[in-house]
């Protein structure tokens, strides 16, 4: 009898865990409408009006003005876990989505062209063992 309770003891210690879920948002999200204010011709500050101060700003190489900003980059990340932690074992899933912005300019200081990939919605919680 005491063989078959210490058994159970270690069966139940041994699959002993919990189930986790995290979520985590970096930097501020972008709004798909806003994005589509944004039009060709439009100068920097109606940029920043609409969709805020730049996470980056990435400057021209050209030799005469090295100082000119060539582009403005937005950028929100959401990311989503699942894990199963037990005692001597853990399985953990991560799915990460991007959602970025670029807007170039001319050297006006005007909007000559805009990328947008905006995906951080379609970050899910997910299975820790594949698929």
């Amino acid at each position: 009898m005491r063989v078959h309770f210490t058994c159970w003891t270690l069966v139940t210690l041994l699959l002993s865990g919990c189930a986790v879920l995290g979520k985590q948002e970096e930097r501020k999200r972008i709004d798909p409408d806003a994005v589509a204010r944004i039009t060709k011709g439009m100068p920097k500050e109606e940029v920043t009006a609409i969709l805020g101060a730049p996470n980056e700003i990435i400057f021209s190489n050209k030799a005469l003005d090295p100082l000119r900003e060539h582009a403005y980059v937005y950028e929100h990340k959401t990311t989503k876990w699942t894990g199963i932690l037990l005692v001597f074992i853990n399985f953990g899933n991560a799915d990460m989505k991007l959602d970025r912005v670029i807007a170039f300019f001319d050297d006006d200081g005007k909007v000559s062209h805009i990328g947008s990939t905006l995906n951080a919605d379609d970050a899910a919680y997910g299975f820790p063992f594949g698929g």
